[in-house]
């Protein structure tokens, strides 16, 4: 089920890939192409959400929504998704608000699924 939902968010234009990582930061689920190691963006998102999370516990901004890394050649969010977080990798040019959307839509679903 947690691969339909990927498979959903990778018909959005410019979603690029999708995972379902745990906090510890192994792969749950993930819909990447084979030029992406999925390993290790799971062990980077992992990373990278738990200081964001401990970042806005200390500046009073809990609880953590969302997190993007934004590069010259494209995007990675983050949403938390209870035991998991769920990581987009997308274009430059996205329609943000729509991903958005669709990420906390996805999110839900994921976390339910993961309870």
């Amino acid at each position: 089920m947690i691969a339909r939902i990927l498979k959903d968010l990778g018909r959005i234009n410019g979603v690029n890939g999708s995972l379902v990582v745990g906090k510890d930061g192994l792969v749950i689920e993930s819909e990447v192409p084979s030029d992406i190691d999925g390993e290790l963006v799971a062990a980077m998102a992992s990373a990278v959400f738990g200081t964001a999370e401990r970042s806005a516990e200390e500046i009073k901004h809990e609880p953590l929504e969302q997190v993007m890394i934004e590069g010259t050649r494209g995007k990675t969010l983050m949403i938390d998704a209870g035991e998991g977080i769920l990581v987009l990798i997308t274009d430059v040019d996205i329609n943000l608000g729509l991903i958005r959307i669709e990420m906390r839509r996805s999110a839900e679903r994921v976390k339910d699924l993961l309870t």
